[in-house]
């Protein structure tokens, strides 16, 4: 064998030799939410709403990466992610413009019907008008210069899109609290409804997912401009691994967003009378997205 053979041979052994430790380590996916901890390390367990479903659908189609899951939270998945060099990603994750400069995404995972604010108060009776004429919030500025004394619940280290993360970011410190650690959905969702705040926003799904689906004595309101639907992503740091991670999540949802299987991954958690509406929209999306291509 010559040199050069030799060489090419060594530094082939060698890529591998990387290759196979750097897979060793898998993917790690951080989750916040305690359900979704048990739901997917436990394999065992039933979803309960959209976020579980869809993405146990489609992690239980990549069987060929091993896949870690973390509990964590937000706070500390977030800096895992900024500081790991072993492909980590978050769930459920909202694409927004600073998000797309720092990580990789995958395509929607799943839909939700957009953030409402819940309020305990009536806001056709504001001391100043809010409300349009949909009987929409004008802005959430607008609002809080009228309930200027009031507080509104954001989950910490979450971002509500670039739209209304906008609009947050208008509001008085003193008119926000957050509220961080592990499963922040129950956590803002028990602090409005034990009336400590006079606002949260949530997505309906969510919302009615903690309340039983009650009807409580609360009012809730779209925000005038805001998207009708919400789409989440895998979100990732840009490692190689990650990169395959992310395209093997792709490939399962190019091949499974018009089969059954992911439409009642969303339906099953929804009132009937949403589920056409829905399912023109994710229809429409793919079909953007195919005709991109």
């Amino acid at each position: 064998m010559s040199c050069s053979d030799k060489l090419a041979l060594v530094m082939l052994v060698a890529a591998c030799t990387f290759c196979v430790n750097v897979n060793a380590h898998g993917v790690h996916i951080y989750l916040d939410d305690q359900l979704d901890f048990e739901l997917l390390s436990s394999k065992v367990k039933q979803p309960e709403n959209i976020a579980g479903a869809t993405n146990l659908l489609v992690l239980s189609k990549i069987d060929d990466m091993v896949i870690h899951y973390v509990k964590s939270s937000r706070k500390r998945a977030i800096k895992s992610l900024q500081q790991s060099n072993v492909a980590a990603c978050n769930i459920n994750m909202i694409k927004n413009e600073q998000r797309k400069r720092e990580y990789l995404f995958s395509l929607p995972v799943n839909f939700y019907w957009a953030h409402k604010l819940y309020s305990h108060h009536d806001l056709s009776k504001a001391p100043l008008p809010v409300l349009n004429m949909q009987n929409e919030i004008s802005s959430l500025p607008a609002l809080f210069k009228s309930y200027n004394q009031t507080a509104i619940v954001i989950a910490e280290n979450f971002s509500y899109g670039d739209f209304l993360d906008a609009q947050l970011d208008e509001i008085a410190p003193k008119n926000l609290i957050f509220r961080g650690g592990a499963d922040h959905y129950e956590t803002v969702y028990r602090m409005f409804i034990s009336k400590r705040v006079d606002f949260l926003l949530n997505y309906p799904a969510e919302f009615h997912r903690y309340s039983n689906n009650v009807n409580l004595s609360v009012r809730s309101y779209r925000i005038a401009g805001s998207p009708k639907i919400i789409v989440g992503h895998f979100m990732c740091n840009k490692t190689e691994v990650s990169r395959e991670f992310i395209s093997k999540v792709n490939q399962v949802l190019l091949n499974i967003y018009d089969k059954p299987s992911f439409l009642n991954a969303h339906f099953n958690y929804l009132p009937k009378k949403e589920h056409q509406d829905l399912k023109a929209f994710i229809e429409q999306y793919f079909m953007n997205i195919s005709h991109a291509d």
